[in-house]
C-alpha cells in the first residue's frame, strides 16, 4: 500500500455481513419453498390460515393464493442472488480500489432496492449495503480522490 491510500476493510465486512445476510434469506426461502411444495402438512397449514382469513379474497381462491404465495418466494430468491453476486463484485473492486466511488454509490442503491425488493425481508443485508456504500464515499472523498 502506497502512502496515502485509504483501506476500506470495514466497508468489506459490512458487505460480508449483508452477503450472509441474503445468503440465510435465500436459503430459508428455499426451504419454505420446497416445504410448500412437498410436506402436506405444511401445505394444509398455509390452506387453514388462508382460510381462516376468508376462503376468496377479491375472487382469488386458496389454490391462486398459494401459488401466488410460492411466485413471491421465487422472486425473493432471485433478488437475493443477485444481491449477494452484486456484493461479491463490489467486495472485490474494493479490494482492487478499482473505480471507488462507482462501487460506493452502487451499494447505496443496491441496499435500498434489495430491502424494497425482497419485501422488507432483506432489511438486515440492504443496511449492511448502505453503510458499506456510505462509509465507501465518505472514505473516497476524505481522501481527495477525483470523480470516479
Amino acid at each position: 500500500m502506497r502512502t496515502g491510500e485509504v483501506k476500506y476493510n470495514i466497508s468489506i465486512i459490512f458487505i460480508i455481513i449483508a452477503i450472509l445476510s441474503y445468503g440465510l434469506l435465500a436459503m430459508n426461502s428455499y426451504s419454505m419453498l420446497g416445504d410448500l411444495d412437498s410436506d402436506k402438512e405444511f401445505r394444509e397449514e398455509v390452506e387453514d390460515r388462508l382460510q381462516s382469513t376468508g376462503d376468496e379474497l377479491g375472487g382469488v381462491t386458496q389454490e391462486e393464493q398459494i401459488e401466488i404465495f410460492s411466485n413471491s418466494v421465487t422472486f425473493v430468491i432471485i433478488v437475493a442472488i443477485i444481491s449477494i453476486l452484486l456484493g461479491i463484485t463490489a467486495a472485490v473492486f474494493l479490494g482492487k480500489r478499482i473505480r471507488v466511488k462507482l462501487i460506493g454509490i452502487l451499494l447505496i442503491v443496491l441496499g435500498i432496492l434489495s430491502t424494497i425488493l425482497t419485501l422488507g425481508l432483506g432489511i438486515i443485508g440492504g443496511i449492511g449495503y448502505l453503510i458499506a456504500g456510505v462509509m465507501t464515499v465518505v472514505k473516497q472523498r476524505k481522501a481527495g480522490h477525483g470523480i470516479i
